[in-house]
């Protein structure tokens, strides 16, 4: 979902990335969040191939956050008044079915994958470590190569 984000009061620094940059920030499989703590490892070998933007928020700033653009924050002032308000940029059905009140639920289509993916890796649990490491790193490569089309 797309998101405007307007700080009412206080400040704050937030950091994004494009969505291309997601392989290289350590999301868990279906985790909504980065395991990386971005604002310590700016700079560092481990954030080396992402490309991140900086923001400076101040009261009466808005910043759209465009779909799929990953991003952290913190409080630069001892309060900080913020609203986020999200749009949705697909149509309703690709997204997944319950309450979303902050945006952070993947697509359905993704979950259903995760669920997908889970029984593709069943089908390979009694091979030898080598060729099942073998055969879904071909699985893996073939999915990323439809990906980028």
């Amino acid at each position: 979902m797309a998101n405007v984000y307007c700080q009412i009061g206080g400040s704050k620094r937030l950091i994004l990335f494009p969505p291309s940059d997601v392989e290289h920030l350590s999301f868990s499989p279906g985790a909504s969040s980065s395991s990386i703590d971005v604002f310590s490892s700016l700079g560092s070998p481990e954030l080396a191939h992402t490309r991140p933007h900086e923001a400076l928020l101040s009261p009466g700033d808005v910043l759209f956050l465009p779909p799929l653009w990953l991003h952290t924050a913190t409080p630069t002032s001892a309060q900080s008044i913020a609203v986020n308000v999200f749009f949705r940029d697909l149509d309703g059905g690709h997204y997944a079915s319950g309450r979303d009140v902050y945006g952070n639920r993947d697509l359905g289509a993704y979950e259903k994958g995760r669920q997908d993916v889970a029984r593709i890796v069943k089908y390979f649990e009694k091979l030898p470590t080598e060729a099942r490491e073998f055969y879904l790193l071909r699985l893996a490569d073939e999915l990323r190569r439809r990906a980028r089309g």
